[in-house]
C-alpha cells in the first residue's frame, strides 16, 4: 500500500466510519486480555478479599472514565490524551504521558499478552502443529498489523464479534462454575477473610484487571457521535468486562485448590476451564485465550498508532509518522512500529527472563502515572476554562479526580505482594520512565523550545486545529 504524508487540515482518518459498538469493543478488547483471565483467579487464591480489591479497581476505572469522557468530548481528536495534556499542562507532559502510558503497554503488557496465547498454541496437547511460541507470537502480531492496515472498519469487523464472544463465553464459565458443573472441590463462596493489609497489597493487581478503559478515545475522529460514543463506550465496556470477570474469579476457587490456583507458573485459566468442562473446557478456553489476545492486540494496534498520528500533526512526533494509506486511511507507520516490540521481546526470550507478570505490572505503573496526569489535566482545564463546551461533565467535581488519584497512588505503592518481584517491577518501570523523560525533554526542546514546551497550548488553538480538520476531512463512504 502506498502512503501519503498528512498535515493538519489535509484529508486524514476515515470520518464517521464506525459507531457505539466499536467504541464499546475498543474498551472491552483492551481490558479483557488473556493475562487478565489468568490473574483474576490468582487474585482470588489469596483471599475472597480479592473481590473487594476488584470492586475498588473497577471504581478507580469508572472515575478514570469520567475524566477521560470530559476531556475526550471537549477535544475529540485522534491524539486523545496527548491533546488533552498539551492543552492542560503543555507539550512536555503530553509527550511523557503518551510514552509512559501507551508506549509502555506495547513494550510490556502487549509482549506478555502475545507470549501467553502463543504458549497455549504451541502446546502439542492443544493444537499439535509443532510451532514454537516465538513463531506463534510472530504470526499473531503480523496478522493483526495487516488487518489494521485495512482501516478502522477492518478493526471493527474483528473487534465487535470478539467482544460478544468473549463476554458471553466467560459468563457461561462463571455461571457454570458457581452452579457447580463438573466436579467442584469447594463452596461457591469461600469464607470471607477480610484483611486490610492484604487488601492493600492486592489493589495493584486489581486495578490492572480494568486498565485500558480509554482506548475508545483515539477513535474520536472516526466515531459517528463521539460525544455519545466515547462516554458510553467506556462505561458499557467496563461493565461488560466486570460482571463475567467477577463470576469467573469466584468460580475458579471452587475447582482448583488455592495453593495451585495462585501458582504463577501455571496457565491458570486453562486449568480452571478444564476442571469445569473437561476436554471441552480445554479447547473452549484455548480458543478464548487466543481470541482475547487478538482482541487486545487489535485494540492496541488501532489505538496507539492513532495517538502517534495525532502527535505527528502537532509536531510532537516526526511528520513521517503521520503517513496514512490512501485507500484505507490507516496510520500505517504507527501500526508497524507498535508491532515490532512484542515480536522482538519474545524472539529474544525477554518475556521468559523477566517473567510476564513483572512486565505486565511495569506497564501498569506507566498506565497509572498517565492516569494521574489525566486527572490533573481535567482539574486544571475545568478551573482554567470553566466555560468551555463540555458535552460530558464529570459529576461531583473534583471528588472523582481526587479519589481516583488516591486509589492509583495506593496501587502504585503496593503493586505486588512479593517484595522481590515488586522491586523488579519498579526497576523495569524506572528505566523506562527515565528514557521517556529524556526523550520528551530533548524532542520538545528541539520542536518547541525550552520555554514553550512547558506552556499549555491555548484551548482556542486546539479547537481551531479540530475545526480545520473537520471541515476538510471527507466522510467515510
Amino acid at each position: 500500500m502506498a502512503a501519503t504524508s498528512q498535515g493538519v487540515g489535509e484529508p486524514g482518518l476515515a470520518r464517521r466510519a464506525v459507531g457505539l459498538p466499536t467504541a464499546i469493543s475498543a474498551t472491552f478488547g483492551l481490558i479483557l486480555a488473556t493475562t487478565v483471565m489468568v490473574s483474576v483467579p490468582q487474585l482470588f487464591s489469596a483471599s475472597t478479599v480479592a473481590l473487594v480489591a476488584l470492586i475498588l479497581g473497577l471504581v478507580a476505572m469508572y472515575l478514570q472514565a469520567m475524566s477521560f469522557s470530559e476531556l475526550a468530548t471537549m477535544i475529540p481528536k485522534a491524539g486523545s490524551m496527548n491533546e488533552y495534556v498539551r492543552a492542560g499542562l503543555g507539550p512536555f507532559f503530553a509527550t511523557l504521558t503518551v510514552f509512559v502510558g501507551y508506549f509502555a503497554i506495547v513494550i510490556f503488557p502487549g509482549s506478555s499478552e502475545a507470549f501467553l496465547s502463543a504458549t497455549i498454541l504451541s502446546d502439542e496437547a492443544f493444537l499439535g502443529l509443532g510451532l514454537t511460541f516465538k513463531w506463534w507470537v510472530t504470526i499473531i502480531v503480523v496478522a493483526i498489523a495487516i488487518l489494521n492496515l485495512f482501516g478502522i472498519r477492518a478493526f471493527a469487523a474483528l473487534e465487535v464479534p470478539l467482544t460478544f464472544l468473549l463476554a458471553a463465553s466467560l459468563l457461561v464459565f462463571g455461571i457454570a462454575g458457581i452452579l457447580g458443573v463438573g466436579d467442584p472441590v469447594g463452596a461457591a463462596l469461600p469464607a470471607v477473610d477480610f484483611d486490610v493489609d492484604l487488601l492493600t497489597a492486592l489493589i495493584g493487581l486489581a486495578i490492572f484487571t480494568f486498565v485500558g478503559v480509554e482506548y475508545t478515545c483515539p477513535l474520536a475522529e472516526e466515531l459517528g457521535r463521539p460525544e455519545r460514543d466515547i462516554p458510553w463506550g467506556m462505561f458499557i465496556g467496563l461493565t461488560l468486562v466486570a460482571v463475567p470477570m467477577f463470576l469467573w474469579g469466584i468460580a475458579a476457587t471452587r475447582y482448583i485448590p488455592l495453593d495451585e490456583l495462585g501458582d504463577p507458573t501455571q496457565i491458570t485459566n486453562m486449568n480452571v476451564a478444564t476442571a469445569i468442562f473437561g476436554d471441552l473446557g480445554t479447547w473452549w478456553m484455548g480458543i478464548l485465550s487466543v481470541a482475547a489476545t487478538l482482541s487486545t492486540l487489535n485494540a492496541v494496534a488501532a489505538g496507539v498508532p492513532r495517538i502517534i498520528y495525532g502527535m505527528s500533526q502537532t509536531r510532537q512526533m516526526p511528520a513521517v509518522l503521520g503517513w496514512l494509506t490512501p485507500s484505507t486511511r490507516a496510520p500505517a507507520i504507527g501500526i508497524v512500529l507498535v508491532s515490532i516490540p512484542p515480536i522482538v521481546l519474545n524472539v529474544t526470550d525477554q518475556t521468559l527472563e523477566g517473567g510476564f507478570l513483572e512486565l505486565i505490572l511495569a506497564g501498569v505503573l506507566g498506565w497509572g502515572l498517565a492516569y494521574v496526569i489525566i486527572h490533573v489535566t481535567q482539574i486544571v482545564l475545568r478551573v482554567r476554562e470553566p466555560n468551555a463546551r463540555r458535552p460530558y461533565r464529570s459529576p461531583l467535581f473534583p471528588l472523582p479526580q481526587i479519589l481516583g488519584i488516591a486509589l492509583l497512588v495506593v496501587a502504585a505503592l503496593n503493586i505486588f505482594p512479593d517484595p522481590e518481584i515488586e522491586s523488579n517491577i519498579y526497576a523495569d518501570f524506572g528505566i523506562f520512565l527515565v528514557i521517556s523523560i529524556v526523550f520528551s525533554l530533548l524532542y520538545n526542546v528541539v520542536t518547541y523550545g525550552p520555554a514553550k514546551m512547558f506552556r499549555p497550548v491555548p484551548l482556542s488553538e486546539v479547537y481551531r486545529e479540530s475545526e480545520i480538520i473537520a471541515e476538510r476531512l471527507p466522510d467515510a463512504g
